[in-house]
């Protein structure tokens, strides 16, 4: 027999000795923490519930993916070390996802998502879409462009001319640019 497949099937031989290594069941509601990146499960089999169940399915330091499901979803968690070092392994349905690889964090939800990059973040809800940087924003920029220009008048030889003309036109790109982005 090849030194792979014994590894293999000891391996099962071991996971079978110790059934208490994957466990299904729901989350206990109110458990799921978000700054902790935990949650509660009451297990199938009507035992104790675990605590303290790691969301962070990826790694166990500040970068990976954090996946947190509904309260009262089923769930199958597993021991990462052994009994008392929970992670989840599976879940039915989930209110919010989180991945973050070192300064770029990716979060969504069931009505927007986000995207940060150090201090650029970009921001797309259901109905409109944010971006900014540490020390600028698009909406602000647009709307500073559209005010300006319907403000805007000309020295001539005869004075100073008037507004635009067409400060209605500017004034409804305002309308729009409130419809389009957010501030």
């Amino acid at each position: 027999m090849k030194k792979n497949t014994i590894k293999i099937r000891d391996g099962i031989r071991h996971l079978a000795e110790r059934p208490y290594e994957i466990v299904s069941g729901t989350v206990v509601a109110g458990s799921v923490n978000i700054v902790s990146g935990t949650m509660d499960v009451q297990t199938s089999d009507g035992a104790d519930s675990i605590e303290g169940v790691l969301l962070n399915v990826i790694t166990d330091n500040q970068s990976g993916m954090i996946l947190y499901p509904k309260d009262g979803s089923n769930v199958i968690i597993g021991s990462v070390d052994g009994p008392g070092q929970w992670a989840l392994l599976l879940a039915n349905d989930l209110e919010r996802a989180k991945i973050k690889i070192g300064d770029v964090v990716f979060e969504m939800d069931n009505s927007q998502v986000t995207i940060q990059n150090g201090s650029v973040v970009l921001n797309i809800s259901d109905s409109v879409f944010k971006l900014n940087s540490a020390t600028e924003s698009l909406f602000q920029l647009l709307k500073d462009c559209f005010t300006y220009i319907t403000e805007l008048t000309v020295p001539t030889p005869s004075g100073t001319s008037s507004i635009p003309v067409n400060v209605a036109d500017f004034n409804n790109l305002l309308t729009r640019l409130n419809n389009l982005l957010s501030a």
